[in-house]
């Protein structure tokens, strides 16, 4: 008995993303995901800040503008520094969010140029595929014509076809100029030569 040989499976074509066809895309996907994971920390560290000015407030601290404390000679006490802090970090987020806007924007125009690169990398490997479903569905629509001339011929002879039980392709639509017809001549027109 002879050893089966276990035969190399291709490797699956693997289509580039947009960033590694257009560096400056990766820069801006690199640029959003660190604006977000910045706006995720001050978003924590509000919540706990919000928290410990609730927990100060309750405990009967009372808030002092730095300007007033410093005008009574008395040291900023913590529920205005924790205000503070809150202040700068509503700040921070709202600049982040600014930001993540352009980065959107920018983004989507970075998207059109990298888009293009990876079509026309591709575009051999999509017209090799494209090519084979035209040959399948030329083939098929050939098949199709060759059973319908039996039945043609059958018919001609003046059999009763009940007893084949015949079954006709319908879903290709009209036999001359059916829906394979159209699809070869929709990829014709796409500017595909298959």
């Amino acid at each position: 008995m002879a050893i089966l040989k276990k035969t190399a499976t291709a490797e699956p074509y693997r289509i580039p993303s947009l960033a590694e066809s257009d560096p400056s895309f990766g820069a801006l996907i690199a640029k959003q995901t660190e604006l977000h994971n910045r706006y995720v920390k001050l978003r924590d560290e509000r919540s706990k800040l919000s928290r410990e000015i609730e927990a100060e407030k309750a405990a009967g601290g009372q808030r002092l503008s730095p300007e007033v404390a410093a005008l009574l000679g008395d040291a900023p006490d913590s529920l205005t520094m924790l205000t503070q802090r809150q202040r700068e970090i509503a700040t921070e987020m709202s600049t982040i969010e600014a930001g993540q806007e352009v980065i959107l924007r920018r983004l989507d125009e970075a998207r059109t140029v990298a888009s293009k690169l990876v079509c026309s990398a591709m575009l051999p490997e999509y017209r090799r595929r494209l090519g084979a479903v035209c040959d399948a569905a030329r083939a098929l629509e050939d098949a199709r014509e060759q059973h319908d001339a039996l039945l043609d011929d059958i018919e001609r002879e003046d059999v009763r076809l009940d007893y084949l039980r015949p079954v006709r392709a319908h879903f290709l639509g009209d036999r001359k100029e059916g829906r394979v017809f159209y699809f070869v001549k929709e990829v014709r027109e796409a500017g595909h030569n298959v």
